[in-house]
């Protein structure tokens, strides 16, 4: 576009204004600040709030209109609150955002290393509560995380971000090529994280059911963890009282044991069953934590 380069150094600018005064207040605070942001931001963007009201009568159809109007409020006030706990996490260091963490379930990704070694493993998360707390403290406890991700259109915010995920060690890889990347860090004995749970084109994904519907998704990790024969954890990083986070492990899934001679049919069959599991998972959680996924994305077309 001929204007993003204005349109960038706006949107840099008022970044660095949000971000002065985040970094200024309680770090507690500033989700109750990016609460209101998020409810102006339902009252303010039409589009976005019919996605998401469409998106919860598609998958959530059981529930009365008013109670699916509510959770779709409550994601706007949500993701208000996450971006800005986001930018205001970036002031944390290593010490300050150990004590706020609380692990949960820490022994399934203990259990999967010592399965994976001396590969390592894949860690999968959701675009649910706070994932990129997930990231950081996956990389802190259990070793660098090679993330695997797309650039921001914008690239100064781009390069704040990129310094965020880098903060305590990890490493990113860019959405795309990111195959050879992967290969490598597990080869090398260090971990992979990936988000799967947006929508992809027809031509990338596979479909498989995803709130009792057919969802075009990614098969990228569970082809990954077949060819390199090694585990994927779930890992969810959710919101906390008092400016802290949980970060959720549960139990890993193994990649099946194919014959030498299994033909593409069966492989393909085997991506398909472990995608279908890895969104399972996902559903699972989301259901659990309905107002804190990003239904502002349209899934399902």
């Amino acid at each position: 576009m001929k204007d993003a380069p204005r349109r960038h150094a706006v949107e840099y600018a008022a970044y660095r204004a949000v971000k002065g005064v985040l970094h200024a207040a309680p770090h507690a605070w500033v989700r109750r600040f990016g609460a209101v942001l998020g409810e102006a931001a339902w009252h303010l963007d039409r589009r976005h709030r019919r996605v998401t009201l469409t998106n919860l009568e598609l998958a959530l159809p059981e529930l009365a209109a008013d109670a699916r109007r509510r959770i779709a409020r409550d994601c706007f006030r949500h993701f208000g609150a996450a971006l800005c706990d986001t930018v205001s996490a970036m002031r944390f260091d290593l010490v300050e955002m150990c004590r706020r963490v609380t692990l949960d379930g820490w022994e399934h990704v203990l259990e999967a290393k010592r399965a994976a070694a001396p590969r390592g493993l894949f860690a999968m998360t959701a675009h649910l509560g706070l994932w990129e707390m997930s990231a950081l403290a996956f990389g802190t406890y259990a070793g660098p995380l090679h993330v695997v991700g797309r650039p921001l259109d914008n690239p100064r915010l781009d390069r704040e971000l990129v310094a965020h995920r880098r903060q305590f060690g990890n490493r990113l890889l860019s959405k795309r090529g990111a195959a050879r990347g992967m290969i490598r860090g597990i080869q090398k004995g260090e971990s992979v994280g990936l988000l799967i749970d947006q929508r992809v084109q027809q031509h990338e994904g596979i479909e498989v059911p995803f709130f009792g519907r057919p969802a075009w998704t990614t098969p990228v990790l569970a082809r990954m963890s077949l060819r390199l024969g090694v585990p994927v954890v779930p890992i969810y990083a959710l919101p906390a009282p008092r400016g802290r986070y949980r970060v959720l492990a549960k139990p890993a899934y193994a990649p099946p044991e194919l014959p030498r001679d299994a033909d593409d049919a069966e492989r393909d069959a085997a991506v398909r069953t472990l995608t279908s599991r890895y969104l399972a998972d996902m559903e699972q959680e989301i259901r659990r934590h309905p107002e804190q996924w990003l239904w502002l994305h349209r899934r399902w077309r």
